[in-house]
């Protein structure tokens, strides 16, 4: 009886490619047992919230035949490839390109292939050259059989491809998306099985290379699956998405899109690799209306005009223009991203800002990125200390960058007054005489609940008078209410509104990250230090979920429950595996 070895658990995060909408997935979500877990090989496109629970990444069901029936199987992994594996062999699969997937096996075994069928039918041709079109979610996949015999089975509800081992007991099949009608190449222009895994290990390696090399020894266990989580997340313009740059998804399932603010942190994690890190900050820019908003939730196809994210842009060029050598950036890639931010920044001011008093509010829960914070029963519009201190920053970011790149030394000056003048007015408006509050713009009720994201205003560092820092960092330091041996709980433990939502009290990804930053901001690396080892022990027992129970640290898995992609688990998160890298390359 088999039992599975894993570099990752598909239980844990589907297994994929950088650029690639292949990805592999476990049937049997958290089931690894010999015998439960069923293999399907996904298409991705479309994913996130826009799919709903009728529609499913699972389009290809692999299984391996013998005598006519199917084996029981567990699913392994290596590095670089997904392995189904019986008692009697098993077949190995690989991404060999961002388009094409390898399968081969030299056991003598039957692959079967077991496609979803569209209701109707959808369409199903055999191109009369041996190859098969096939629907594949939003695109048609052709399968390919490179060795081994082909036999098909079909009716208007279902499709059945074995193939059987040629004499030598070898089966090697191929399947290419295609988002256009497909057209075969000739056969020995597709690349071998083991050009297929020297493609895709040449590729991680060189990316693992060069955005975290090592890390300190309690941590670089974990390193790898960290870099391969992010990496199988990204997207890449191909001339028919909407990418036109290198960008970084969430996770698989509900959160399968491009968030803003995300990918600023990203880019902060990533800035090892700064020309990377840059790509991804032009990226946010080239989805801004007219007023100067940068829309959210991209997906491959479209994104969501109306939704937002807080603008931590300003962040991360303040922390890439601080902290790395961006001389090798061309220059007109700086003036686009200094254009944009600059709309950026205005945007809040011309649109955001309802009672003129410099200080910009937010219209809804999710524009936060908190969500479900507790400090929003007090309604909206409404203005907060950590909003406007990320445009503060972003407003130093960008006359830093305009210098720079010769923008007039008045219109930068201009920047750097107008940052030094809105952090006066978020202590004038926020500050209470011992902690940081929220208010609602329109009846000026004010939030006193025990939010940690109104005291990520302390990225503003010594901005800041001394005295409301100290305030500030024995406000959630103080026994019993934030920091838990798993890091910095969203609500106090004490507070009346504690819940295990994301901002209600678990220990989430952004919260630990912003904090670190505005610890060390503060001049508290120590404290900076202390959360981030708790959190990366955390993620190294638990693996690299975006939600821990700040009780137990246990991760927090079933929380969204069976919502979307009918996916009854959340997946490891590429931005808690980025931010991994980060706070153990920085903090430890």
């Amino acid at each position: 009886m088999k039992t599975a070895a894993h570099f990752v658990s598909l239980s844990e995060t589907p297994f994929s490619r950088r650029g690639s909408y292949f990805a592999f997935f476990n049937d049997i979500e958290g089931q690894e047992l010999f015998g439960m877990p069923v293999l399907y090989i996904g298409s991705t496109r479309g994913g996130g919230a826009s799919m709903s629970a009728s529609v499913s990444y699972r389009q290809v069901k692999a299984e391996i035949i013998r005598d006519g029936k199917v084996l029981p199987t567990v699913i392994s992994t290596t590095n670089y490839e997904v392995v189904l594996q019986s008692d009697y062999g098993e077949f190995r699969f690989c991404i060999g390109e961002r388009r094409f997937v390898r399968i081969r096996g030299t056991d003598g075994l039957t692959l079967r292939l077991t496609p979803r069928v569209l209701p109707g039918g959808g369409t199903v041709t055999d191109l009369l050259d041996g190859t098969w079109q096939f629907n594949f979610h939003e695109t048609n996949a052709l399968l390919l059989p490179f060795t081994g015999t082909l036999s098909v089975t079909r009716s208007p509800a279902s499709l059945i491809f074995d193939i059987a081992p040629d004499a030598s007991g070898i089966v090697d099949v191929g399947i290419e998306e295609h988002t256009i009608d497909p057209i075969c190449r000739p056969l020995e222009q597709y690349p071998a099985y083991r050009a297929c895994v020297a493609g895709y290990k040449a590729e991680f390696d060189a990316f693992a290379e060069a955005v975290c090399p090592a890390l300190p020894a309690p941590y670089e266990p974990m390193r790898l699956k960290a870099i391969w989580t992010t990496w199988c997340l990204m997207v890449e313009p191909d001339g028919e998405a909407i990418f036109k740059h290198s960008m970084v998804k969430m996770l698989r399932g509900m959160f399968e899109h491009v968030s803003g603010w995300q990918q600023a942190m990203q880019i902060i994690c990533l800035s090892h690799n700064v020309k990377l890190a840059w790509d991804i900050l032009s990226g946010v820019f080239d989805y801004q209306d007219q007023n100067g908003r940068i829309a959210d939730l991209l997906d491959n196809n479209t994104w969501n005009k109306n939704a937002m994210k807080p603008p931590f842009q300003g962040v991360a060029l303040r922390w890439l223009l601080d902290n790395c050598d961006i001389s090798s950036i061309p220059y007109e890639d700086k003036l686009n991203v200094y254009k944009g931010m600059v709309r950026w920044t205005d945007y809040f001011f011309k649109c955001r800002d309802i009672d003129k008093d410099g200080i910009w509010e937010n219209r809804n829960p999710g524009e936060t990125g908190w969500e479900d914070a507790p400090y929003f029963t007090v309604g909206f519009p409404l203005a907060s200390p950590d909003m406007n201190a990320y445009l503060a920053l972003q407003l130093e970011a960008q006359a830093k960058l305009g210098r720079l790149i010769g923008i007039d030394s008045g219109i930068c000056a201009g920047f750097e007054s107008r940052a030094a003048a809105l952090v006066q007015k978020i202590i004038d408006a926020f500050w209470d005489g011992s902690r940081w509050v929220a208010f609602n713009s329109e009846t000026k009720a004010v939030a006193y609940t025990k939010s940690l994201p109104l005291f990520a205003v302390l990225i503003l560092g010594k901005r800041l008078p001394q005295e409301i820092i100290d305030k500030s960092i024995d406000y959630i330091f103080k026994e019993g209410e934030f920091l838990t041996p798993f890091g910095l709980a969203s609500e106090s433990l004490k507070s009346d509104d504690f819940f295990h939502g994301w901002s209600k009290g678990c220990v989430n990804t952004p919260s630990q990250f912003i904090f670190c930053l505005a610890l060390e901001a503060c001049g508290r690396t120590d404290l900076a230090k202390e959360v981030a080892r708790r959190y990366l022990d955390t993620l190294t027992k638990t693996g690299l979920y975006h939600m821990h129970n700040a009780l137990t640290g246990e991760a927090e898995k079933l929380l969204i429950g069976n919502m979307t992609n009918g996916e009854k688990y959340l997946f490891w998160s590429s931005w808690t595996a980025s931010c991994y890298l980060f706070l153990a390359g920085r903090y430890y």
